[in-house]
C-alpha cells in the first residue's frame, strides 16, 4: 500500500489555509492587491504547481479578485460612483488566471462580461470565447458574449451571439427575440433595460448592484427627457424659459417624479435636477454619477 502521509500533509495545509489567511487579514489593515502579487502571471503555471487541485486554486484566486475589485470600488464611493473611472490593472490578468486554473469558473465569465468590457474590450471578448468553447452547453455565456458587444456599440454581432445561443437545449425563449431585437433598436435604452434587467437576477453581489445602478440612470435619462419636454412646452407656450423648475412642479408631479421640499425634482439617486438657463434644459446635479455615462 502506498503511503498516504504527502496527501494528508497536502490536505491538512489546504484545511488551515482558510482560517490562516482570515487570521492574517484580521490583524492588518486591509489593502489591495499589489503588483507582487502577480508573480506569477500564467494560470496554466499555476496550475501546474497545484498539484492537481487547480479548482481550488482558482477559488482561491476568484475571492481575491472579489476583494480586489470590491476594495477598489469602495475606494472610489462605491458602486454609485462609474465604475469605468476606476483604476483596475490587475483584473484582466486576474480573471485570466482565474478560467485558465478552471474554464468552467461561470461566476468568472459573468463578472468578465459585466466589468471589463469598459477596461479591456479585447481581452472581454477572448475570455467569453474561450469560456462558450470549454462549456457549449451554458446559454448564460452567450447572452454574456451578447451583452460585452452590446456594451461596445456592434449590435450585430451581439444579435449573432444571441442568435447562437438560441439553439441550445433548454435555452429561454426570449434569446431568439433578443436577438431580432438588438438588430433592430441595438442602441435603445429600451433594449438596455432588457438587458440589465436580465442581470438583476445574478448570483453575483456586484453585478447585481451595477444593473440596478444602471438601471437607475436609465430612469433619470427618461426623467431628464419628460422635464425637457415640460420644458419645451412651456416655453412654446409663454416664449420663454421659466426662472426654475419650481414653476413646473403640478405638472412634474403628474409624470411622476419626486420632489423635495423646495418642489424641485430629484433624480434616483435624491439629488435635485437642474435647470441651466443658457440653454433651457435640464442637466444632473454636479454631485450625480448618472451623468457619467
Amino acid at each position: 500500500m502506498r503511503p498516504r502521509f504527502p496527501a494528508l500533509i497536502i490536505l491538512m495545509g489546504i484545511a488551515c489555509l482558510y482560517p490562516t489567511q482570515r487570521y492574517i487579514d484580521s490583524t492588518r489593515a486591509p489593502r489591495t492587491i499589489t503588483e507582487e502579487s502577480l508573480y506569477f502571471t500564467s494560470g496554466r503555471k499555476i496550475k501546474a504547481m497545484s498539484l492537481g487541485m487547480s479548482s481550488l486554486v482558482a477559488d482561491i484566486y476568484w475571492i481575491r479578485t472579489v476583494q480586489y475589485f470590491g476594495r477598489k470600488v469602495i475606494d472610489a464611493g462605491g458602486l454609485k460612483a462609474d465604475t469605468r473611472t476606476i483604476p483596475m490593472n490587475l483584473l484582466a490578468p486576474l480573471l485570466n488566471i482565474i478560467v485558465e486554473l478552471d474554464p468552467h469558473e461561470l461566476a468568472a465569465y459573468r463578472f468578465t462580461a459585466m466589468f471589463l468590457p469598459e477596461r479591456d474590450p479585447s481581452a472581454a471578448v477572448d475570455l467569453l470565447e474561450r469560456g462558450i468553447e470549454a462549456n457549449p452547453g451554458e446559454w448564460g455565456l452567450y447572452r454574456d458574449l451578447a451583452f460585452i458587444y452590446w456594451h461596445l456599440g456592434e449590435y450585430t454581432k451581439a444579435a449573432e451571439a444571441y442568435e447562437r445561443g438560441s439553439h441550445i437545449p433548454g435555452v429561454p425563449s426570449w434569446m431568439k427575440d433578443a436577438a431580432g431585437f438588438m438588430k433592430i433598436k441595438g442602441g435603445s435604452r429600451e433594449v438596455a433595460r432588457a438587458v440589465y434587467t436580465g442581470y438583476l437576477e445574478s448570483e453575483d453581489k456586484n453585478v447585481r448592484a451595477q444593473a440596478d445602478w444602471r438601471l437607475r440612470q436609465l430612469d433619470a435619462l427618461d426623467q431628464i427627457d419628460a422635464l425637457n419636454q415640460l420644458l419645451a412646452a412651456y416655453k412654446s407656450q409663454f416664449h420663454t424659459c421659466p426662472t426654475d423648475l419650481q414653476v413646473l412642479a403640478r405638472w412634474i408631479v403628474k409624470i411622476g417624479i419626486p420632489l423635495d421640499d423646495q418642489s424641485v425634482p430629484l433624480d434616483p439617486d435624491g439629488l435635485p435636477y437642474i435647470l441651466d438657463p443658457a440653454t433651457c434644459l435640464v442637466k444632473f446635479s454636479p454631485g450625480s454619477a448618472f451623468g457619467a455615462g
